[in-house]
C-alpha cells in the first residue's frame, strides 16, 4: 500500500533538510529518494526505518539533554525497534512505521538545529513544544498497542482484532496530522537565527517582564498594495470611533481564505486616524501557529512584550498592559486556535471574552468562515464577510504589482473571479511570464498554476484552499468533505427545494449538518436559493476527488434518469425538477462523456432526450451535443447514434432560427443514412422529415413536398404511426404556404388521426394549430378559434412553451379578423411571453408583427410603427424573408395612414421584394394593393389602376376572397374617376 503523503513528504524534506550553513546535519545525509521520504517505492520502507534508527542512534548523544526532544527521541528508538516482532495487522503497522521513520528524521533535524544555535528550553516556539508533547503522548499509546499485538493469545487476538485495527488507523491519521503540522508551521533555522541576533543586541541585565521579548511576531504593517476594500475600511473605522469612550468595538473580519482579511486588518491598524488615537498601543498578533488558549496567551504576551521569566505568560501582566491605555488589538487568523476540539474552542472563547471585557481594548479578529466566536458581544451591525474584488480593484492590484495589463490579464483576473489572493499571485507570476502564456497555463493547470513555489497560505492558492478544507470543523464532520465533493460536481449547486431529493439520493449523508459546516467554513454560499461553492474551489475539489465512488455513482444515476425523462409525459413536479437541475444535468452528462462511461447507448439516449428538453425551455447552447458528436467520432461510435446526435444538433439550430446551419447538420445525417452499411428505415425517415421542414422554412416548397413524400413512404414501410402523423402535418404546412388550402386541411386531419392513435399529445396540438391556421385562411373563423384553443390545451399538457406561444399567436390573428381587438392585443402579448421563455427569435418577431396589426386597427399608429420595427429587427436576425415582407407591408400601411407617402411607398416596395423571394402570393397582392393606394393618394390614377389589377390577380391566385373584394372596390373607384367601365 503506497503512503498517501508522498508529495507532501517532498515539501517536508525541502523545509527541514536544507541547512543555511555549509555544515550538513546527520539527518541531511539521508538519501530521500532511496529512503522513501519523498515517495520512494514501498519496498524501500524498511530501509527507511533502518536508516532512521541509525540516525537516531548517531544523534542520541547530541539530544540527550534537550528538553522535549530527548524523551521523544528515546520513545521513537524503542517503538521502531519493536517493529520486527509485530504479527497482528502487520500491513497497517508498516504504514505507521514508515511515517514514524519520517517523524524520527524530522525530530533529529530539530534537535540538531537546537544544538547548532544553542537554544534553551524557553527558546523553542510554543507551537513546536505543543507538537512534541502531543507526539510523546501518541508514542506512548503506540508502544502500548505494539505490545498488545505481540503479547496477546490467539483467542484474545480474535476478540481484540477490531479494537487494535481501529487504534492503528487512528495513529496513522494522527501521525499524518503531525507531519502536516511540522511542515506548515516551522522554519526553525530562520527563527533560531533571529533569536541569536536578538541576544546580541539585548543587554544581559534586562530580563524583566516588560523587556523580555522572545517572539518574532511582527507588528502592524501598512499594506502597500491595497485595492477594493475602502468601503470595508471606512465601515470598520466608523465602528471603532463611534462611541469609543463607552463602547470599545469588537469586530470580526470574516470571509474565505485568500480574500484579504489580513491586509484589511493591517490597513485598519496603520490608518492615520487609528495611529493618532492609539499611538504605539496598536498590536497585531499572528495566530497562524497557535492551536490552544495557552499558546494564544503566550503569543499575546510576546506581542505585548510582557512574557514573565522568558516564556511564561501571566494574565496579570497582560491585563495590566491592556488596561494601562486605549489599545487596539488585531488577532489575525484567529481560526487556528478557535477551530479545534470543543474543549480547546471553549477555553479560547473564554480567553477572548476576558480580553473583550476590558474597557480600554478595541478588538479586531480576522478568521476564515462566517461564524463569530461565542461569549463575546460583537459590535453591530456586523461587518459582512468579505467578497471578491471588483474588476477595477483587481486591475489595480495587477498593475501595481506588474504593470503589464492587457487583454490576457483581463481574462485571467476574470477567470479567477477577482479573488484577491489569486489576482495577487498571478500578477507576481506575470513579472516574468507574459499574461498570454499564463492564460494558456491556466487553461491547462487551473488552480495548480496559482502559486509562487512556497507552501504557504499567502503564496499558494491550493494550499490556502486546503487549509479551509482541513479545518477543525471539517474534520469533525467527515460527511461535509464528501458533500463538498458532490457540490463540486454541480455548477448550480443544490437548490433548497431539492434538499430532500438529495437526502434520498445520497443515502447515509447528513446533508443539512454538512451544509451548515461548509457554510461556516466559507466553502459554500447561498446564492439565491442554491447552495453553491465557488468555481475555483469546485475545480480544486474535483481534481482531488473528494466525492466517494458510491456517492458519485448515485449522483450520476440520478442525473442520467432525470435526463432520460420525457418532458411531454412528466408530471408538473418532475418537470419543475428538470428545470431546476438543467445546468447540473448538463455538467454531469459532459463529465460522463469524458469518463468513458460504459453504457454509451444509454448515455447518448439520455443526452438526446435532455437536449430536446433544454431547447424546449429556451436553452439553445450546443456544447453538450457537439461534444457528444466529437466523442462518438473519436471512439468510432455506431452510425445510428451519430445520426441521432446530428439530427438533434440540427434541431437546436432550428430552434435558434439558424436554418442554414440546421440544414447542414441534417444533411450530414442524411448522407450517413444513405450509406450502404446503414439500414434503418425509421431513423432515415425521421431525418427526411426534419430536412423537409427546413426546406419549407427556407421557402424551397417543391423540395419540401417531395422530401415529405419520401419520408412518408419510409415511415409506412417502418409501420411508424407517429412518423406518418408528422409527415402529414409537414405536408399540411407546405400546402398552406402554397395556398393549396383544401389539401392543407386534409393533411392536418390525416395527421391528427395518426397522432391520436399514437397518443402523442404534442403532435395533436400541432395538428390542431395547423387546422386553426387553415381555417383562418379560409375565413372559417369560429372553427379557427376552436382549433387554436384545442391546440393550446394539448401544448399545456406537453409543457411546450414554444407551441403555447404559437397557439396564442393564432388566437390573436383570429380575434383580429373577428375585430375583437382588445382580445387580439392580449393574445399577442401572451404569445410574446411564451416565445421569450422559449427564446424563439422568429416567433417573437411574429408576435410583434401581430401587435402592429392590432395597433393599426386600433388607430394607435405610433405603437404600430414601433411594433413593426421590433418585428422587422427580429425577423432580420432570424433571416425570415417572409416575416420581413409582412413587417415592411405593415409599416407601409402605417405610413399610409400617417400620410407619410414616400415612406409608405418605400416600405411596400421592400415588402414586395421579400414576398417575391418567399413566393408568397397573398403577400405580393397585399403589397401591390398598398402601392395602388399610395398612387391614389397622389392622384396617379393610371399607376394606381395598374397596381390594383396586379393585386387582384395575386389575390385570386391566393384564394383571398376578402382581398379580391377590396381590390375591386378600389379599382371601381379609380375607373369611376377615369370614366371607364365598372367591374362586376
Amino acid at each position: 500500500m503506497q503512503p498517501k503523503s508522498s508529495s507532501f513528504r517532498k515539501k517536508i524534506y525541502r523545509v527541514f533538510y536544507t541547512s543555511s550553513s555549509g555544515n550538513q546535519p546527520v539527518s541531511a545525509r539521508l538519501n530521500p529518494a532511496s529512503s522513501g521520504l519523498i515517495g520512494g517505492p514501498i519496498d524501500t520502507s524498511m530501509t527507511t526505518i533502518e536508516t532512521s534508527l541509525t540516525v537516531l542512534k548517531e544523534a542520541s548523544s547530541l539530544m540527550a539533554k534537550i528538553p522535549y526532544i530527548s524523551p521523544v527521541a528515546g520513545l521513537l528508538l524503542q517503538v521502531l525497534t519493536m517493529r520486527a516482532d509485530v504479527k497482528q495487522h502487520k500491513e497497517e503497522w508498516d504504514i505507521v512505521m514508515r511515517k514514524l521513520g519520517t517523524v524520527a528524521s524530522l525530530v533529529v533535524n530539530v534537535g540538531e538545529s537546537c544544538v547548532k544555535y544553542n537554544m534553551e528550553e524557553n527558546d523553542l516556539p510554543p507551537g513546536l513544544r505543543t507538537i512534541l508533547k502531543a507526539l510523546q503522548n501518541e508514542l506512548y499509546g503506540i508502544e502500548r498497542s505494539l505490545k498488545q499485538s505481540m503479547e496477546i493469545g490467539r483467542v484474545r487476538k480474535v476478540l481484540l482484532r477490531k479494537d487494535l485495527l481501529r487504534n492503528v488507523k487512528q495513529y496513522d491519521g494522527e501521525l499524518s496530522h503531525v507531519l502536516q503540522t511540522f511542515q506548515a508551521k516551522l522554519a526553525l533555522d530562520a527563527r533560531f537565527e533571529q533569536i541569536v541576533e536578538r541576544r546580541k543586541v539585548t543587554p544581559a541585565g534586562l530580563s524583566g517582564p516588560s523587556n523580555t521579548i522572545t517572539s518574532i511576531s511582527q507588528g502592524p504593517r501598512s499594506p502597500q498594495i491595497f485595492f477594493g476594500r475602502d468601503t470595508e475600511l471606512a465601515v470598520i473605522l466608523d465602528m471603532i470611533f463611534t462611541g469609543i469612550g463607552s463602547r470599545p468595538a469588537r469586530i470580526a473580519i470574516l470571509g474565505p481564505g485568500g480574500y484579504g482579511k489580513t491586509a484589511l486588518g493591517n490597513a485598519v491598524l496603520t490608518h492615520s486616524r487609528v495611529q493618532e488615537h492609539f499611538g504605539n498601543a496598536r498590536y497585531f498578533v499572528a495566530c497562524e501557529s497557535v492551536f490552544s488558549s495557552g499558546a494564544l496567551l503566550v503569543e499575546l504576551a510576546k506581542t505585548l512584550g510582557v512574557l514573565d521569566g522568558g516564556s511564561n505568560a501571566s494574565w496579570s501582566h497582560i491585563y495590566a498592559k491592556l488596561n494601562s491605555e486605549d489599545t487596539i488589538l488585531c488577532l489575525d487568523n484567529f481560526e487556528s486556535p478557535w477551530d479545534q476540539a470543543s474543549d480547546v474552542t471553549e477555553s479560547v472563547e473564554v480567553l477572548l471574552s476576558r480580553i473583550t471585557e476590558l474597557h480600554h481594548v478595541t478588538l479586531i479578529i480576522t478568521m476564515r468562515g462566517t461564524v463569530r466566536p461565542a461569549q463575546t458581544h460583537w459590535t453591530q451591525p456586523f461587518l459582512p464577510p468579505l467578497t471578491t474584488l471588483t474588476h477595477d480593484a483587481a486591475r489595480g492590484v495587477w498593475e501595481q504589482i506588474t504593470g503589464n495589463y492587457d487583454d490576457s490579464a483581463r481574462e485571467l483576473i476574470k477567470a479567477v473571479d477577482y479573488i484577491p489572493l489569486a489576482v495577487n499571485l498571478l500578477a507576481h507570476l506575470a513579472q516574468t511570464t507574459s499574461p498570454g502564456l499564463l492564460l494558456t497555463g491556466w487553461h491547462k493547470k487551473q488552480t495548480g498554476l496559482i502559486q509562487r513555489g512556497q507552501t504557504h497560505r499567502l503564496f499558494n492558492l491550493e494550499y490556502s484552499i486546503q487549509l479551509s478544507i482541513d479545518s477543525g470543523r471539517m474534520r469533525a464532520n467527515p460527511s461535509a468533505k464528501n458533500l463538498l465533493g458532490v457540490l463540486s460536481m454541480l455548477p448550480d449547486g443544490i437548490h433548497t427545494e431539492q434538499l430532500e431529493r438529495f437526502e434520498e439520493t445520497l443515502a447515509g449523508m447528513d446533508i443539512l449538518s454538512s451544509l451548515h459546516v461548509l457554510q461556516q467554513c466559507s466553502l459554500v454560499h447561498v446564492i439565491g436559493e442554491r447552495y453553491q461553492t465557488h468555481p475555483i474551489i469546485r475545480h480544486f475539489c474535483n481534481e482531488q476527488e473528494f466525492i466517494s465512488s458510491k456517492d458519485k455513482h448515485s449522483l450520476q444515476g440520478f442525473y442520467i434518469t432525470l435526463a432520460s425523462s420525457d418532458p411531454s409525459k412528466a408530471q408538473p413536479k418532475k418537470h419543475a425538477e428538470m428545470v431546476l437541475e438543467v445546468n447540473n444535468t448538463k455538467a454531469i452528462l459532459i463529465d460522463l462523456l469524458k469518463s468513458n462511461y460504459g453504457n454509451m447507448s444509454k448515455l447518448v439516449d439520455a443526452i438526446d432526450k435532455f437536449t430536446h428538453f433544454h431547447a424546449g425551455i429556451g436553452d439553445l447552447s450546443d456544447k453538450l451535443i457537439s461534444q457528444t458528436v466529437e466523442t462518438l467520432q473519436q471512439r468510432q461510435g455506431t452510425t445510428s447514434m451519430l445520426i441521432r446526435c446530428l439530427q438533434t444538433w440540427g434541431r437546436l439550430h432550428y430552434f435558434a432560427s439558424d436554418f442554414e446551419k440546421a440544414k447542414l447538420k441534417v444533411q450530414e445525417a442524411e448522407r450517413l443514412c444513405s450509406s450502404s452499411q446503414f439500414n434503418n428505415d425509421l431513423l432515415h425517415a425521421g431525418i427526411l422529415t426534419n430536412l423537409s421542414e427546413l426546406y419549407r422554412l427556407q421557402n424551397a416548397l417543391d423540395k419540401a413536398e417531395n422530401t415529405y413524400q419520401k419520408a412518408l413512404k419510409l415511415h409506412k414501410i417502418a409501420n411508424s404511426i407517429l412518423g406518418q402523423g408528422n409527415d402529414h402535418r409537414g405536408l399540411g404546412e407546405t400546402y398552406l404556404r402554397l395556398s393549396r388550402l383544401n389539401e392543407a386541411e386534409a393533411s392536418f386531419k390525416e395527421a391528427l388521426k395518426f397522432h391520436n392513435a399514437a397518443h402523442d399529445v404534442l403532435g395533436q396540438g400541432n395538428d390542431h394549430k395547423g387546422l386553426g391556421t387553415t381555417y383562418l385562411r379560409l375565413s372559417r373563423l369560429d372553427e379557427a378559434e376552436a382549433s387554436f384553443k384545442e391546440a393550446l390545451k394539448c401544448h399545456k399538457i406537453a409543457n411546450d412553451a414554444l407551441w403555447q406561444g404559437n397557439d396564442h399567436l393564432g388566437l390573436g390573428d383570429t380575434y383580429l379578423r373577428l375585430n375583437w381587438l382588445d382580445k387580439a392585443e392580449a393574445s399577442y402579448k401572451e404569445a410574446l411571453k411564451y416565445h421569450k421563455i422559449s427564446n424563439s427569435i422568429l416567433s417573437q418577431g411574429n408576435d410583434h408583427s401581430g401587435l402592429g396589426d392590432a395597433y393599426l386597427r386600433l388607430n394607435r399608429l405610433n405603437e404600430a410603427e414601433t411594433s413593426y420595427k421590433e418585428a422587422l429587427e427580429l425577423h432580420n436576425i432570424a433571416n425570415d424573408v417572409l416575416g420581413q415582407g409582412n413587417d415592411h407591408s405593415g409599416l407601409g400601411t402605417t405610413y399610409l395612414r400617417l400620410r407619410r407617402l414616400d415612406e409608405a411607398e418605400a416600405s411596400f416596395k421592400e415588402a414586395l421584394k421579400c414576398h417575391e423571394i418567399s413566393n408568397n402570393a397573398l403577400g405580393q397582392g397585399t403589397d401591390l394593393h398598398g402601392l395602388g393606394e399610395v398612387h391614389m393618394e397622389r392622384s396617379q390614377l393610371e399607376d394606381a389602376k395598374s397596381m390594383l389589377e396586379k393585386a387582384l390577380a395575386m389575390h385570386n391566385k391566393a384564394h383571398a376572397s376578402e382581398w379580391e373584394r377590396l381590390d375591386k372596390r378600389f379599382l371601381n373607384e379609380i375607373l369611376s374617376k377615369m370614366g371607364q367601365a365598372i367591374l362586376t
